[in-house]
């Protein structure tokens, strides 16, 4: 069931960090669509943590910085994915 909802919270995840790639493309600073996107990814797991990390106060701050350690690869990927995507779809822009 576990991996289930991690599918599940990654994709959705994956689909907003396109949604807003393609939404405010122009407006992220770089050029480079991996690294726009990769950009929104880390933002997406900053997020994620700070809701996690006020949701889940009497955790210890070990097992928070373990979790943000195991996500901080998963949010690279997905974020040099989606911007390989973008970039094979529409060109270098």
């Amino acid at each position: 069931m576990v991996l289930v909802e991690s599918l599940l919270g990654g994709m959705i995840i994956g689909c907003c960090v396109s949604y807003f790639l393609l939404r405010f493309f122009d407006k992220i600073p770089t050029k480079n669509p991996i690294l726009k996107s990769v950009i929104l990814s880390f933002v997406a797991l900053v997020i994620i943590q700070a809701l996690s990390t006020f949701l889940n106060l009497s955790k210890s701050p070990v097992y928070i910085l373990i979790g943000a350690m195991l996500n901080v690869p998963r949010f690279l990927a997905l974020g040099i994915v989606i911007g390989y995507l973008y970039k094979r779809l529409y060109g270098s822009a």
